[in-house]
């Protein structure tokens, strides 16, 4: 018996009721042909030169580099199961994966099979993402098999993306790594391919993945129609809000990681943005999004769903967009909502729910941070103009933009704080509707807490940037209070205090933060609580 052949395929599940007819984009650009399994659509791409043989051409005598360019696409789609329990699957070859709608595709497909396959001492990648203003993500690849423990995942604020190993058993595949799309190296029987899809379907739908990866479950997929439309009306009307002027958190990453020379530069297209040659810009950003909404027509965008069948980024190149390299824009969106009591969170064209056990572990941590505020209201516009509102204070000095030198980095200055206060309060200013995000606040407190512990020429360096204010402003008293360079402080003598300006939300009339920002304010405070600091938070409203 001739032995099965070893090939690396990728397959990708269809949501629950897709079928053939639904799975691809109405503009596929494929050619079905005869299969003797599921239903087989092809495609090859014409020659054509490639991006960089224009700029080569300069070098050459005649000005012509002969080279050419193309692809090849396949997608056959291979129904498992029977009846109501029947599933479709996508498995795709070359460029195959963008002919799939994107709508159609299962969420989290592949990183479950992989979590349910690969045990926690057989890890290899994981890719990661914490959601703020700024998403970050990351990814940590070990050159051989690794425990969970290696990768540093912090599990209570960043949601796994990714992950990849080699699985407890070989029945099914030699490798796995998985997001949405399962990639798997395996033995495979052309004609038993149904039969591994079935294998794929299986580990999808078990649960040994909550063994040692039960943290997945902090954040699960919304899969309610009924409630996605709901929460993308809300997300809708703090968009039309933003184009209106007015302040929200929603905001726009790339959902994937991009290679470090992906420098390229892009462009809003769809109904109600302005036709003819576009703006290109060098990076993701809802302000530059707003703007170009605001300089079409909003009107002309009815709802969500309209939007989310328009709207898209693109490659720019001379004004025009390059339809082969597009995203659905709402593929970007970035947003937390909280309805009828329930955290919801959009992040790479799926809505999330936050499990309420967590969100009580997060809530309880945020309530024994939050005191009441040095300043309850301000009339300030923006974090500059609150520090000028502060320095007038008797208790108060501002050493915002006093920059310090740790130990053997003479170019890398800190901020040792934005105010010193007379109760030895060493206090963090942030607008919190800023572009920035929150976990710069927060990082930047844990940073200059560690300094001040360990850092000789740091405490020096603070205390003479106090006498210099001291002078500038005339007040005294303050410098006192800092230790000199060989002098250690006494942690729990001085308090952190993060005070971070926001608008009172809508709905409750209360000021608050973002869920996730309050994820990773835990974090921080639980490292700067180490070193024997007390932690505050104090919100402040803006009026």
């Amino acid at each position: 018996m001739a032995k099965a052949p070893t090939v690396s395929l990728t397959l990708r599940l269809l949501r629950n009721g897709i079928t053939a007819e639904g799975a691809l984009k109405d503009d596929h650009g494929l050619e079905e042909i005869d299969s003797t399994a599921g239903r087989l659509f092809v495609g090859q791409s014409p020659a054509i030169p490639p991006s960089w043989a224009k700029f080569l051409a300069h070098y050459t005598p005649d000005g012509i580099v002969n080279l050419r360019t193309q692809s090849c696409s396949a997608a056959m789609l291979i129904d498992v199961g029977k009846e109501q329990k029947k599933r479709l699957f996508a498995l795709c070859f070359g460029q195959g994966h963008h002919a799939l709608d994107e709508d159609a595709i299962q969420r989290g497909f592949g990183l479950r099979v992989v979590l349910n396959s690969v045990s926690r001492g057989k890890l290899r990648t994981l890719d990661s993402a914490s959601l703020d203003t700024t998403v970050m993500q990351r990814r940590v690849q070990a050159s051989r098999d690794s425990d969970l423990s290696a990768f540093d995942l912090d599990a209570n604020r960043n949601l796994l993306r990714l992950a990849s190993g080699t699985p407890k058993s070989g029945d099914f595949a030699k490798a796995l790594a998985g997001k949405d799309a399962l990639h798997f190296r395996a033995a495979v029987d052309p004609d038993k391919l149904v039969e591994h899809c079935e294998k794929a379907l299986k580990l999808y739908e078990a649960t040994d993945y909550k063994t040692d990866f039960a943290f997945i479950d902090y954040v699960q997929p919304v899969g309610e129609r009924v409630l996605t439309e709901e929460l993308d009306t809300i997300v809708f009307q703090d968009l039309k809000a933003m184009v209106q002027g007015n302040p929200s958190d929603l905001h726009l990453a790339i959902p994937d990681i991009l290679s470090p020379d992906a420098a390229l530069e892009i462009g809003y297209f769809g109904t109600g943005l302005s036709p003819g040659p576009k703006t290109a810009y060098g990076e993701l950003a809802i302000e530059d999004y707003v703007v170009e909404l605001q300089k079409g027509d909003f009107g002309q965008i009815a709802d969500m769903a309209a939007l989310k069948g328009s709207h898209e980024i693109r490659v720019v190149a001379d004004g025009e967009g390059d339809r082969s390299h597009k995203r659905k824009l709402y593929t970007c969106f970035v947003h937390e909502v909280t309805l009828r009591n329930n955290i919801y969170v959009l992040f790479d064209g799926q809505w999330f729910g936050v499990s309420k056990d967590y969100h009580k572990e997060i809530e309880d941590a945020y309530t024994a941070l939050l005191k009441p505020a040095f300043r309850v209201k301000t009339t300030a516009d923006n974090e500059r103009a609150l520090i000028t509102e502060l320095e007038g204070e008797a208790n108060l000095i501002s050493m915002d933009q006093t920059k310090v030198a740790p130990k053997g980095a003479a170019n890398a200055a800190l901020e040792p704080c934005d105010f010193l206060s007379q109760t030895k309060q060493l206090i963090h200013l942030k607008d919190g509707h800023s572009s920035a995000p929150l976990s710069h606040l927060w990082n930047q407190g844990v940073v200059s807490a560690e300094a001040f512990v360990s850092d000789e020429v740091f405490r020096k360096g603070f205390r003479a940037a106090a006498q210099k204010r001291e002078k500038k402003f005339k007040k005294q008293g303050f410098a006192g209070l800092l230790p000199d360079g060989r002098t250690k402080p006494v942690p729990g003598d001085y308090t952190i205090v993060f005070g971070v300006m926001r608008h009172p939300y809508a709905a409750s009339g209360q000021v608050g933060l973002p869920f996730f920002s309050k994820v990773a304010l835990r974090a921080a405070a639980e490292r700067i609580s180490r070193m024997g600091f007390p932690v505050e938070l104090h919100l402040i409203e803006k009026k």
